[in-house]
């Protein structure tokens, strides 16, 4: 029977050092940000003769997490007409961050008839704080022998700023 109660006492003992250790843990943990509302994105760039020919478009949304480090997009890029694919360049805070390129894909309700577009999204983690992020939709033109990228730019403030 003494036995039995010392090994008890060690048990229970082991078992409150290994729960207050776990506590001490929890609060080192970082806790999940939110996104706020998506913001929308529409762009689209024209050439050509005129300057009236779609060359690309851009549709979708942007949103920023209320901890100010991360911001998500899910974008649909739609080649028209543009001579070169179309991308997007991404800035954040104005410095270069990455180029989304379209590839192909499928037909969308925003991109006309039998031009595809491609489905672009991510999540992103700055590491650092997000002010704002600066997309410009890039495409191209090649008119009268002479090539053209035409840009459309948008910049989205973090409304959590």
């Amino acid at each position: 029977m003494l036995k039995d109660s010392r090994w008890l006492r060690a048990a229970r003992s082991l078992a409150i050092a290994l729960l207050m250790a776990v506590a001490a843990l929890l609060p080192l943990t970082p806790a999940n940000a939110a996104y706020g509302a998506p913001i929308p994105v529409s762009m689209a760039v024209y050439g050509g003769a005129g300057g009236t020919q779609l060359l690309a478009r851009v549709d979708g949304t942007l949103a920023f997490d209320d901890a100010n480090t991360r911001y998500t997009y899910s974008l649909s890029l739609c080649r028209v007409s543009s001579f070169v694919s179309p991308h997007v360049k991404v800035l954040v805070n104005g410095v270069y961050k990455d180029s989304l390129y379209w590839n192909g894909g499928s037909s969308t309700a925003l991109c006309p008839s039998f031009y595809t577009a491609t489905a672009l999204s991510a999540e992103v983690e700055n590491g650092g704080t997000v002010a704002n992020v600066t997309l410009t939709l890039v495409g191209s033109d090649f008119n009268n022998n002479v090539y053209r990228e035409r840009t459309r730019t948008g910049t989205y403030d973090n409304p959590f700023n």
